[in-house]
């Protein structure tokens, strides 16, 4: 019987994981509606179809959604969807679900609106995704991507969220995203959107990025369900779980306006290198997409207004021990997708502040971890320590260089290149405060960079089927970008040989090879510019 071998024969990366804003990318719109048509009409019945009811939609939601233009027409170019307080179908309230469910649909891209949210006690308005594959698997299953939702008691945020099975419901995983001053999101229209790639969605308001989601960030024994079509829905709901019910301070009709609605797909995707980090300089929704861990009060968001000193921007990390009187460790961490191989370089900013400084035998440190799918640390590597002997009120480069044995955290050796060994799952990049036992002082951490592999190539996460007596590789593509298949016959072969190149559209594409010979190794690349 043939067969095939994959200990690092197809090398894993998801090369979307360069994180960078929306008009730093290269995109290609792919759809579009813009609501030209007349006033009064309904929307392009070729573009959007309608839920009807008043079933509550698993949310005990009050209104009655309806395909009538009274709820759902064009309006100066713009598409209104308005919630009525009418009794209709036995129901109080009306409104309308638009959604694009089995007339358009797609896999990874962007995906945004420019959009003005009604206001008020119980208003739900929300534009998002579920997968097409809904009606077979059903929910959570498909999976369902929250893009923007707002509800009325929370007038300046907008949440971003991602639901699957495991992580449906209260326990979606996601963030919000609060506007400054006080401001409302139903003063004016925002464009929000997600970038949608193979293992990770990241949300945008206003081309400011606020939270991502990956595989990592998944519980425990739960799946990745974001790899297959999805259509885009929008709707205002009255009423519902979240929102309450609307009170005597809300007033109807409440409209919410939609300019347009684009879906791109990215084209040469993004630049191969950059900081992998998301929110690196803490500066959009504070310590959006960090993980904090301690005791919460000593691992904190300061800015300029704090008169604490900022390396760039207004925002800066503060970290300090935790005074329970043990040894204890504090501070914020990032994971992100990685593969066998992949080398990356690190480094941050840091200062202890004049009158605060560390002391008494505790030290600070950014390290970079590999781990596998349990999280176990395969290798790790340390900046220098931050300590009572550093000097006070500067900020300081700290290059993450020092290899130590994950084991005894012991120092083994210096390196340049950080490369994630076999059996990595992830890559975490991690800021540790550690106190011996009750030593004061505190130091601030900012800019912290997560350096890819610059131009060349970038290894490619494919996934292989048995098709017969062929091999199917199937990956990810960016629209105009060049890919590599090669194959080893043996990994002790001094180089690997072209099996096709193919130019991406944007889509998930697949290679199929014959499988004649006992063993065969893979490996996809992107050919970066």
């Amino acid at each position: 019987m043939n067969k095939v071998l994959f200990p690092f024969a197809i090398l894993l990366l998801c090369v979307a994981n360069c994180v960078i804003a929306a008009q730093a990318q290269n995109w290609s719109l792919v759809w579009s509606d813009e609501f030209t048509q007349p006033d009064g009409s309904a929307p392009d019945s070729t573009k959007w179809g309608y839920d009807v009811g008043g079933t509550g939609w698993g949310n005990n939601e009050l209104e009655y959604y309806t395909s009538r233009t009274n709820n759902a027409r064009i309006e100066g170019g713009q598409l209104v969807i308005e919630a009525l307080q009418e009794n209709y179908g036995g129901k109080n309230y009306t409104s309308a679900r638009l959604l694009t469910k089995g007339k358009w649909s797609w896999t990874f891209g962007r995906i945004e609106a420019r959009i003005k949210i009604p206001r008020g006690q119980g208003l739900w308005p929300a534009f998002w995704t579920l997968g097409t594959n809904i009606d077979s698997v059903k929910w959570p299953t498909c999976g369902e991507i929250d893009i923007m939702e707002n509800i009325g008691s929370e007038p300046g945020t907008v949440h971003g969220t991602a639901h699957g099975p495991g992580y449906s419901g209260s326990g979606g995983i996601g963030g919000p995203f609060v506007l400054p001053g006080g401001a409302a999101f139903a003063d004016d229209f925002h464009v929000f959107a997600i970038q949608w790639e193979t293992n990770r969605v990241q949300w945008f308001v206003d081309n400011q990025p606020y939270f991502s989601v990956t595989p990592t960030s998944l519980p425990g024994g739960t799946n990745w369900v974001f790899y297959a079509p999805q259509f885009v829905l929008l709707n205002v709901a009255v009423g519902g779980n979240w929102p309450g019910n609307p009170n005597g301070t809300t007033t109807f009709p409440q409209r919410m306006l939609v300019d347009y609605v684009r879906v791109y797909a990215a084209t040469n995707g993004p630049t191969c290198g950059g900081n992998m980090l998301t929110n690196p300089g803490f500066e959009f929704s504070g310590l959006a997409n960090w993980t904090k861990y301690g005791a919460g009060f000593n691992t904190l968001l300061q800015n300029t207004t704090n008169s604490v000193p900022v390396h760039n921007g207004t925002n800066v990390f503060k970290v300090f021990g935790q005074f329970n009187g043990a040894e204890n460790y504090s501070g914020i961490y990032q994971d992100l997708p990685t593969s066998p191989g992949m080398s990356y370089s690190a480094d941050c900013w840091a200062l202890t502040p004049n009158g605060d400084q560390i002391a008494s035998g505790n030290t600070a440190w950014l390290e970079v971890s590999f781990r596998n799918s349990a999280a176990n640390i395969l290798s790790i590597y340390r900046t220098g320590l931050i300590d009572s002997t550093t000097p006070v009120g500067v900020w300081s480069n700290l290059a993450v260089t020092n290899q130590l044995d994950p084991n005894t955290f012991a120092i083994t050796g210096s390196a340049d290149n950080l490369t994630a060994p076999t059996g990595t799952a992830f890559v975490r990049c991690q800021v540790v405060f550690r106190q011996p036992s009750g030593g004061a002082g505190s130091v601030l951490f900012d800019d912290l960079q997560l350096l890819a592999p610059g131009p060349g190539e970038t290894p490619v996460a494919a996934s292989a089927a048995r098709e017969e007596n062929n091999l199917s590789l199937s990956f990810s593509t960016f629209l105009g970008s060049t890919y590599e298949v090669r194959y080893k016959n043996d990994l002790s072969e001094a180089s690997w040989q072209v099996l096709t190149n193919i130019i991406g559209d944007g889509a998930i594409r697949a290679v199929s090879d014959l499988l004649d010979l006992p063993q065969r190794f893979y490996r996809v690349a992107r050919i970066c510019n």
